[in-house]
């Protein structure tokens, strides 16, 4: 049903099934018969205030918190990216979400469901008709000022638990290494985040951990570079950890996903050369960027999680480091004066695995910044 699947997945059949299954409306589900631009954007604002859900288009209902009575669909010309426009510049802060037009067999109308994140920056204001709108009793309703007020405190709030949050758990993880790795080495951390961290998105199990495993494998053909090692539990949910570094041993391969959907990569992508000198390779950090990027996008598919997420990456103990490809040193780039490596970046959950190349790409510009360059080479 539409509920269980990607939206990239759903077909007419799943239409069907809402009708003959008679699915009313609910907290997360609303039909409507006529498409315009001002319902769009007031539905949407309010899916993002309460939990998210489903919009769709070309069904009437057979009444207020009913299920579908008719499937008669909208125009097939219908332009879904005016339409995302639309949304992006009619809601505070911005809001992304998905479209599919889904055509009806035999005619020239389409179905157009609309699936909305639920809002991990709340409350979102409508700024098209100047109102603050949530989802209640199968409609938009405007919210009060005690409501706005108190998502306005939990968005504040929320930012700096995530914050903390994250500090915590590269800590956790830095102060595993031994110290005089730790000062002979530079280890890269890549987490990828929910800015909302309050729930439980998967239950640890190995059968868990084994299909993910399988299948990002699958997807990207050869992953066996990057989950080095079986699926163990963790104190935060399940790993894929080598620990080769706790036994003073040359390699830090670490991949952990905690119960609330963070996934922490650590690896190491630089060390001391020959004359003592810090380099960092920046073909390893690439490739540790590259590939949690697509880990995670295949870890979210599979616990069907869509929103906003946090990209942080941390490399520590660079200064003085020279940037290298892990053979030679940039004729071009200068010694690094930093102690660490700081970036942050926020992307559409859905659009990890498509714009993996772009992320990485962005955030390695801004690497090579430290060392005095405009540009990674490795995107040229």
């Amino acid at each position: 049903m539409l509920f269980d699947k990607l939206l990239s997945d759903v077909s007419y059949n799943d239409i069907l099934e809402l009708s003959y299954e008679k699915i009313d409306e609910s907290m997360i589900l609303d039909y409507k018969q006529e498409l315009n631009d001002a319902s769009i954007i007031k539905q949407v604002t309010a899916f993002s205030n309460t939990k998210g859900g489903y919009l769709v288009y070309g069904i009437a209902e057979t009444g207020k918190g009913g299920h579908p009575q008719s499937i008669n669909g909208i125009d097939k010309d219908t332009n879904t990216e005016r339409l995302e426009q639309i949304v992006l510049s009619n809601i505070v802060p911005r809001v992304s979400v998905q479209m599919k037009k889904i055509p009806i067999p035999d005619t020239d109308r389409i179905i157009l469901v609309v699936q909305i994140p639920e809002g991990q920056n709340k409350p979102y204001y409508n700024n098209h008709d100047k109102k603050y709108y949530k989802r209640y009793n199968f409609s938009a309703t405007p919210m009060d000022e005690n409501e706005i007020e108190w998502l306005y405190q939990s968005r504040f709030f929320g930012m700096g638990k995530l914050d903390r949050y994250m500090e915590e758990a590269i800590f956790l993880s830095q102060n595993k290494i031994p110290h005089d790795i730790q000062l002979n080495n530079m280890e890269g951390h890549v987490i990828i985040t929910p800015l909302k961290i309050d729930g439980q998105m998967f239950e640890p199990s190995p059968e868990f951990g084994n299909e993910l495993t399988e299948l990002h494998s699958n997807r990207t053909r050869n992953c066996s570079d990057y989950l080095s090692s079986p699926v163990t539990p963790s104190k935060f949910g399940i790993k894929w950890d080598d620990e080769h570094y706790l036994q003073n041993k040359d390699s830090v391969n670490k991949v952990e996903i905690h119960r609330n959907g963070l996934v922490h990569s650590m690896k190491r992508c630089g060390s001391s050369g020959p004359d003592a000198s810090k380099e960092l390779d920046d073909d390893s950090l690439a490739c540790n960027i590259l590939q949690t990027l697509r880990f995670t996008a295949s870890f979210y598919s599979k616990i069907n999680y869509m929103g906003k997420v946090k990209i942080m990456v941390k490399v520590f103990n660079c200064i003085d480091s020279f940037l290298t490809d892990g053979k030679t040193k940039s004729p071009e780039a200068r010694k690094c004066d930093s102690e660490e490596i700081s970036i942050e970046r926020q992307w559409d959950s859905w659009k990890l695995e498509e714009d993996h190349v772009l992320i990485a790409k962005d955030i390695m510009d801004e690497v090579s910044n430290y060392y005095g360059l405009w540009n990674s080479r490795l995107f040229d």
